[in-house]
């Protein structure tokens, strides 16, 4: 995905945005982070380490989605759509057999799942940026 920038002395430069190691990183630091704070206040910390653990699933097969959307374009906007919602169900089946386990433990886990979650699409941008075509680019036919 090129970025074009400009320099100080009115250059324009082309080079690859590649961050795909961001996202992981901050998510698994929110889970040590959520699982420290939870036993800090009393509450279980495998369930904040499970529910914050549970952002980076998400963002495991959000990355697997797209890169499969990019293989094959013809179905780009199907595996977008069907990959969403099963990231979705699998965040919630995953709360779900927390609080069925362990009923106290489900407020630790979905309140982990959501700052972590919440620190991910913070990130996001940043780590898969679009994809802008330059105005130098842009030809009439």
């Amino acid at each position: 995905m090129p970025c074009i920038w400009r320099r100080s002395d009115g250059f324009r430069r082309t080079r690859q945005i590649r961050r795909p190691f961001v996202a992981p990183v901050l998510l698994a630091a929110a889970t040590l982070a959520c699982a420290t704070v939870a036993a800090f206040v009393g509450q279980p910390a495998w369930a904040a380490a499970a529910g914050a653990g549970l952002a980076l699933v998400y963002w495991g097969l959000e990355a697997l989605t797209w890169r499969r959307a990019r293989d094959r374009e013809d179905l780009a906007l199907g595996l977008a759509l069907g990959g969403m919602a099963v990231r979705v169900v699998v965040v919630l089946i995953g709360l779900v057999v927390i609080g069925v386990l362990d009923k106290p433990a489900f407020a630790a886990a979905a309140l982990s799942f959501l700052a972590a979650f919440t620190l991910y699409v913070l990130v996001r941008p940043f780590t898969y940026p679009s994809a802008a075509t330059p105005a130098s680019h842009a030809r009439l036919q």
